[in-house]
């Protein structure tokens, strides 16, 4: 009886590597997913929006492990976007799934977000997650949430040095052009 578990086992670890590499296969490097362990857990960088009150949406990429939950990653998210709301009374925050044309789903604290962005692979759809006030509405659709428009990073002084280079020679290439 103990060897069918195994083969069982084994044969769930097959599928699921099967497909995390299809997931891989479309997906830029940054959020690849890792081989599946001896227990099937496994990890990723995901990407979460953030919408505040102001309704300015940011974006933070962090690791998942295929076993942390909504809750777990809330907390996580919350410390990345809002690290001044810490010690301040926290609003109630939770994790919602957006799909295009599709109405935002609230995710359950037990829900495993690696787990749930996995299977829109699947069923061949892409989505969002969007970590919001309770309270709060969500400010358009998952396709008009443009993260270059609506997020800007901010470049580091190496970047704007470099930044502040290529104008220089581009300026003068032309001068002398």
């Amino acid at each position: 009886m103990h060897g069918n578990s195994n083969d069982r086992r084994a044969l769930e670890r097959e599928a699921l590597r099967n497909v995390i590499n299809q997931w891989n296969a479309n997906r830029l490097d940054l959020f690849e997913l890792s081989e599946p362990n001896e227990d099937l857990e496994f990890h990723g960088v995901m990407r979460f929006y953030f919408q505040d009150s102001g309704q300015k949406v940011a974006t933070k990429c962090i690791r998942v492990a295929s076993d942390a939950t909504v809750e777990d990653v809330i907390g996580t998210l919350v410390e990345k976007f809002r690290p001044d709301m810490r010690m301040l009374s926290v609003p109630s925050y939770a994790l919602y799934e957006l799909h295009e044309g599709c109405p935002e789903r609230k995710m359950a604290p037990d829900e495993k977000p690696l787990l749930v962005q996995l299977n829109w692979h699947v069923d061949d759809r892409e989505g969002r997650f969007l970590l919001k006030n309770i309270d709060d509405k969500t400010v358009g659709s998952v396709g008009s949430i443009d993260s270059n428009a609506s997020f800007r990073r901010k470049l580091s002084k190496r970047e704007k040095k470099q930044l502040k280079k290529q104008e220089k020679l581009s300026r003068m290439k032309s001068e002398n052009g």
